[in-house]
Formats: structure tokens, sequence, C-alpha cells
């Protein structure tokens, strides 16, 4: 599958799992946007716990912090990661994939990519940046990790900033 398929894919189920509101989630569940109001409350420690994702797969976990509850993982390549607040793909990298972030903001450019940022990692990069589409806006984010020795991506298309954020810092802490 061509990466400019895959986030497609991944824009759709974004795109179809969105709640559109706050007061939407289901009862007893909370939406991502009320994390921060849910750890602000009580003790404090939601607010400073991290959710440890492990993805077995691969051999890789990563933290998200402010997650709760279990997300769903996939089993396919790559595989799916959906959590409260975020949704990303993992998979080790692939020969198509982007191997610098010279070849990652290449093909940002034909998204009509705006508010572009790159980022050199101690393991790899990160790039994010914005387009509007005829769905609104979305807001990518390509990481390359060699881990191990071995290079992975992380990637998505998300709906607001919040989630890009979360994205990346999810994709940022990927380990063994």
């Amino acid at each position: 599958m061509n990466k400019l398929t895959l986030i497609a894919l991944v824009a759709l189920s974004v795109a179809g799992c969105s709640t559109g509101s706050k007061d939407s989630a289901p009862k007893g569940s909370a939406s991502p946007g009320a994390s921060g109001a849910a750890a602000s409350t009580g003790t404090g420690k939601a607010a400073a716990a991290a959710k440890v994702i492990k993805i077995a797969k691969l051999g890789l976990q990563g933290s998200a912090p402010g997650e709760t509850e279990e997300p769903l993982i996939g089993d396919g390549d790559p595989i799916m990661i959906a959590a409260g607040g975020f949704t990303v793909n993992v998979s080790a990298a692939k020969p198509t994939d982007p191997a610098k972030i010279a070849d990652e903001q290449e093909v940002a450019k034909t998204f009509n990519a705006k508010n572009v940022k790159t980022e050199t990692l101690p393991d790899g990069w990160a790039v994010t940046f914005q387009n509007t589409g005829s769905a609104g806006d979305n807001f990518f984010v390509s990481v390359r990790r060699d881990i191990g020795g071995k290079p992975y991506m992380c990637e998505t298309t998300q709906n607001n900033v919040e989630q890009q954020k979360k994205s990346l810092d999810f994709c940022k802490s990927l380990s063994k």
C-alpha cells in the first residue's frame, strides 16, 4: 500500500471516529477533550501518570500521557493504535517510506502543507504539518525512528492540533 493511500485511509478512519462534540461521548466515558478536566479534579495522580501502550507485534511500547483506557490495537501492517485522544499507525519502515526529513518534506509539498515543523531526533526525525482539504483541516504527523537497530515509521492524520501533539509525543516516546 502506498503512503498516500495509507494517509487517506487514516484520515477517513479518524474523521469517521470523530465525536464532533465533547458532550457526545458514550455515558461513562470521557471524550478526548475531557481528559484534562478529569485530571485536574481529585488528587492530580491522573495528570502525572502516562499510559504505557505495548505494541507486542513489533516489540515496542510508547507513552501516552492523559490516557486512562486501554487503546484498540490492530493487527495489520501498519498497526493502528486508537487511543482516547489520538490515533497512530506504527510499522517497520519499508524501502518506499521516506528515509530523511527532506524526503518527508517533499511528501508534505504534495498536500500544499502549511505550518511545517521538522525536528531532528537522536535516532531519526519528525515532521508535522497542516493542510486544508475538502473535509476541512488535517494535521499530519510523520516520525521515523531507528529503535534497536531497526527503522520504524509512526504516522497519522488528525482532526486538530491537540491530537497532532499527542500523536507526535507518542511517536517520539516509542522504545523497546
